[in-house]
């Protein structure tokens, strides 16, 4: 019985080998004299030209350039081609298609063949909404083929560690050719397009499998048609090779019609160029000299006293079911780590029957759920370990029952975890979250004295514009606010407070208004260079100033920022559409890290409102460095309505002007929308 492996460099005729690890063993396991006809062949009709062992190729990237003129093809060669271009939902479906060892994967914690470097890119196939994968074999008619193979074992051995030692099949020849792989990620923001992006792939995809060597084209209609549908999409294309030498020009980017090309020509380039593609696998037993060798031990040592060989194929399925579970551990591993980092881009799950107990936002229980991820991932290469020495454990038992698996199944945590909040698509001007962001009239009144300054960019308020019914409840205490002063200095100081609803302060629709705002943004309280070098002392909170209704109870105070050692470059407001609210406030520093921050559903212990929009507030993108200098918004009698950071351009340049987009009916610009 012979079945094939991928080719390794280091591979020699007639060492042993591991078909479940495909690594290899002991060499010279068998004595094998080469088939002089084949070798003889393929020197006159097919030499073997020297190529890279191994091209790897992600994205855009591509090798040396095609030469002018290939050589003519032998004449008298013939092909044995092989082309698939399929749908794949998870790595398991990647590692099949290109005969790649599962036990090998979960062994070094990525996708690994014998001697092949890792071109899959896990976290884009995981994260993708739509996912192919190309593949070409091209097999010549010449390759190493032994003659006489003779077993050649060793004295004294002990025939119960033979696979340890042999493995449990031995090379016996190769196959040469070459082999092209492509695989191909497409993740589309828009979900609604998630057919269509996939429709239009496979479209692309078939063109070459209907006539492998052919160059075949769409109408320009057709083509119009589809540029539409790849908008808004981000595609991710590994390649790799052996034999065909240079496939492309480097000038030449790698798309879909690029792999296509490239499919379709790979036969032929594989004809004048073609390099060893796998290895043949021959098991012991079919090894005349081998029988004898085992049946003069069973003569001598009983029964049992012969070669012990393990028999994996009964392990395979097994095994691919610990690969699907160990990358699916990984992936959540990476989200985790991505969540700790981001959390403003994530929102927990809802407590239901199906999920008792969701992982929360918090850094406690993100990094207890990593743990959790990373204990499984250790278990299941424990047991792949063990499969190793012991295949039977994936066997049933005497009453033919299957053995508990060593892991936890890992939906159960996927179920738990917080989702990322998807984007919400850009608002039509006329709509009114659009309007949202338009400044009132007294809130621009408010900024109006620094109109024409080109070293000051307001940020686009972030929060819903005044309501009626609000405006009615403040009786005439709704006001607009920014916390710029003459000369500007920078910020030193900065703490945010939270609103405590207290029964008795309020009565009727003023306290229903503040019951409802319990734990949102009340004050803003700052200090500047100004203060610092002054004689005032510091208030309460440890700054000098307070917009809105700052709170006694240090519990609802965020962390005392000192900006003197940690330069804000990015702001995040927090609210919920309709609530003319502000949720939370986050200050990350240029390595993502929080300065300060307040939030209602953390500080306030308050749960996560529902549908909270997260804008994301940070300089103009032009040359200089930018410094926060202070808010601009509205307050009424409980909370802060909306805010806005202000940024002033440190040394020459140009600036942002008084808006972010130089319009006053509306700030729009470096604002990113999130619907949570």
């Amino acid at each position: 019985m012979s079945f094939l492996a991928p080719f390794a460099s280091y591979m020699k005729l007639g060492q042993g080998f591991n078909s479940y690890t495909q690594e290899v063993c002991i060499e010279d396991a068998v004595l094998v004299e080469p088939n002089q006809a084949a070798s003889r062949s393929s020197s006159i009709f097919h030499p073997l030209v020297p190529v890279p062992p191994l091209h790897v190729c992600s994205e855009a990237a591509a090798p040396s350039s095609v030469p002018e003129k290939a050589a003519p093809p032998c004449k008298n060669l013939s092909q044995i081609v092989t082309y698939s271009s399929r749908s794949v939902s998870n790595m398991a479906d990647i590692i099949d298609a290109l005969n790649l060892s599962a036990s090998a994967s979960i062994k070094y914690g990525t996708v690994k063949g014998s001697g092949s470097a890792s071109f899959v890119n896990e976290n884009k196939v995981s994260q993708s909404d739509v996912s192919y994968i190309i593949t070409v074999k091209v097999t010549n008619e010449t390759s190493t083929i032994a003659d006489h193979m003779v077993f050649n074992p060793l004295a004294n051995m002990d025939p119960q560690h033979f696979t340890d030692l042999f493995g449990d099949c031995f090379i016996s020849g190769f196959l040469e050719g070459g082999e092209f792989s492509a695989i191909i990620s497409i993740k589309v923001n828009d979900k609604s397009k998630i057919r269509e992006v996939k429709a239009a792939a496979e479209v692309d995809l078939a063109i070459a499998a209907a006539a492998p060597g052919l160059t075949a084209g769409a109408s320009s209609s057709v083509d119009k048609k589809k540029t539409s549908v790849w908008n808004d999409t981000e595609t991710t294309i590994s390649v790799n090779w052996s034999g065909g030498g240079e496939i492309k020009d480097p000038a030449t980017k790698w798309d879909l019609a690029t792999v296509v090309d490239v499919a379709s020509r790979f036969p032929h380039l594989v004809e004048t160029s073609a390099q060893r593609t796998s290895a043949i696998l021959t098991k012991y037993t079919s090894l005349r000299s081998f029988v004898t060798a085992n049946a003069a031990l069973v003569a001598k040592n009983g029964p049992s006293g012969g070669y012990s060989i393990k028999n994996y194929e009964l392990c395979q399925l097994y095994t691919m079911d610990l690969f699907s579970a160990y990358m699916a551990y990984k992936s959540m591993w990476t989200q985790l780590s991505d969540m700790m980092r981001h959390t403003h881009r994530f929102q927990e799950r809802e407590k239901s029957k199906d999920v008792p107990d969701p992982v929360a936002l918090t850094a406690e229980s993100l990094n207890a759920a990593r743990l959790f991820a990373r204990k499984e991932m250790t278990l299941i290469a424990d047991e792949n370990a063990r499969l190793v020495r012991e295949p039977e454990l994936s066997d049933v038992d005497e009453h033919s029952e299957q053995r508990p698996l060593p892991y936890a199944y890992p939906g159960k945590l996927a179920m738990r975890l917080p989702v990322k909040t998807p984007h919400a698509a850009t608002p039509d001007p006329s709509s009114p979250a659009r309007r949202s962001h338009k400044p009132t009239k007294e809130e621009s009144a408010a900024i109006s004295a620094y109109a024409g300054r080109d070293d000051l960019h307001f940020s686009p308020l972030g929060g819903d514009a005044p309501s009626l019914p609000h405006a009615l409840l403040d009786r005439g205490k709704h006001k607009a606010f920014c916390t710029l002063d003459a000369p500007l200095a920078a910020l030193t100081h900065l703490r945010f407070h939270g609103h405590e609803h207290r029964y008795g302060d309020l009565f009727g629709d003023c306290r229903r208004h503040s019951k409802a705002s319990q734990g949102c943004l009340s004050a803003i309280g700052y200090s500047t260079r100004v203060d610092a070098d002054g004689p005032a002392r510091p208030l309460e909170d440890g700054t000098h100033h307070h917009v809105g209704h700052p709170n006694d109870n240090l519990t609802y105070w965020s962390r005392l920022a000192d900006l003197g050692f940690a330069k804000v470059v990015k702001v995040l407001v927090e609210y919920v559409p309709g609530s003319a609210r502000v949720a939370g406030v986050v200050l990350r520093d240029g390595g993502g890290n929080e300065v300060t921050s307040w939030r209602q559903y953390g500080q306030a212990k308050v749960e996560r409102p529902r549908g909270v929009r997260v804008e994301e507030q940070g300089p103009p993108e032009r040359k200089g460095a930018w410094a926060l200098v202070g808010f601009w918004g509205s307050v009424d009698a409980v909370v802060v309505l909306r805010v806005g950071a202000v940024w002033k351009r440190e040394g020459g340049g140009q600036g942002g002007g008084l808006f972010a987009n130089g319009s006053e009916s509306e700030v729009s610009a470096s604002v990113s929308s999130v619907a949570k």
